[in-house]
């Protein structure tokens, strides 16, 4: 976005030129109309933007916002609805139309740089989220330290600052309809050299703090089986593989959609991995159910009541 702002408009950035035809012309000989996946995309962007918003409003309560763990997750319902607007309710009208990125520049560059944001605060967040859980197990004195009160909201400024630093500074993603996904190369097939709009802050991203994350989602999973390991209940061992293999689809969804979304961007790849990278990188910011569950056990050292529990459930369920 900060070359719209130089430049006085998205249509003036010279590596984003569109002059060479009408944007029906574009749309005409570059674009490639998928009206069945593409109403798919918009029925499922719609679905989701309209369970998260009663259960970001469940989350609001005073019981439940007053723990920091749900002051993080309530974040993270925000920044998801960004990525979903885009990813799946403008990918859908986009997909229907069979655009290209320059049938609307005024649209698609915006619309790119918030898709940028919400994949790289979300990111940012799980891994805040994670660590907080971490702590929450092994250290409960830490939590009370860096997450009391006022602290999470300082804490949750870094990851805002993380996703608006890729929206205004580096190149957005841009939509292409016959590979029916996004690229940072707005004129993909048409001779145009794509390391010129690399965006090496994204694959840092996606090589390190989606890996991190995993990686301390897999710690989490066996402290958690540490600190459960003398219960001999069978209610805490299926607990503790339920988080388990919770958390591992959650991260392997995160995984998938972040190492292709890079590889797509600098080599060729078959089109049907395009579109799973389209689905897991939607289905990652649809997640809502999958990421509540793995925490609801976690939260009895924040005090969470039976009524707080049952809140929490009720979040969960709406998702189903």
């Amino acid at each position: 976005m900060e070359l719209a702002i130089r430049y006085g408009g998205v249509e003036n950035i010279p590596l984003y030129n569109c002059s060479e035809h009408t944007p029906e012309e574009w749309t005409r000989l570059h674009g490639e109309k998928h009206p069945i996946a593409g109403f798919l995309y918009l029925v499922y962007g719609i679905i989701i933007v309209m369970i998260y918003i009663p259960c970001l409003k469940v989350m609001t309560s005073e019981e439940l916002f007053r723990l920091s763990c749900f002051k993080i997750i309530f974040l993270l319902g925000l920044v998801d609805l960004c990525a979903i607007t885009v990813g799946s309710i403008i990918n859908g009208f986009l997909m229907i139309e069979g655009a290209v990125y320059c049938s609307h520049p005024s649209l698609i560059y915006p619309s790119g740089s918030m898709a940028l944001f919400g994949w790289c605060s979300a990111c940012m967040i799980c891994l805040i989220l994670v660590i907080n859980r971490i702590l929450d197990i092994l250290h409960p004195s830490m939590v009370k330290t860096y997450f009391k009160g006022y602290r999470t909201y300082l804490i949750l400024a870094f990851p805002i600052i993380y996703g608006m630093y890729f929206t205004f500074f580096t190149p957005p993603v841009t939509f292409y309809s016959p590979f029916q996904s996004w690229f940072f190369d707005p004129f993909i097939n048409n001779e145009t050299d794509p390391l010129e709009y690399t965006n090496m802050p994204h694959t840092i991203n996606n090589f390190t703090i989606v890996f991190v994350t995993c990686f301390l989602y897999l710690f989490l999973c066996i402290a958690l089986y540490l600190k459960v390991k003398k219960a001999s209940t069978s209610t805490s061992h299926r607990s503790h593989k339920s988080i388990f293999i919770q958390s591992t689809i959650m991260c392997m969804i995160n995984l998938i959609a972040s190492i292709i979304y890079v590889l797509m961007q600098f080599i060729p790849v078959p089109g049907w991995l395009i579109i799973v990278a389209q689905m897991t990188w939607q289905g990652g910011h649809g997640k809502y159910r999958i990421l509540s569950r793995p925490f609801l056990p976690l939260l009895s050292k924040e005090s969470c009541t039976r009524k707080h529990a049952q809140l929490f459930y009720t979040v969960r369920e709406c998702k189903k």
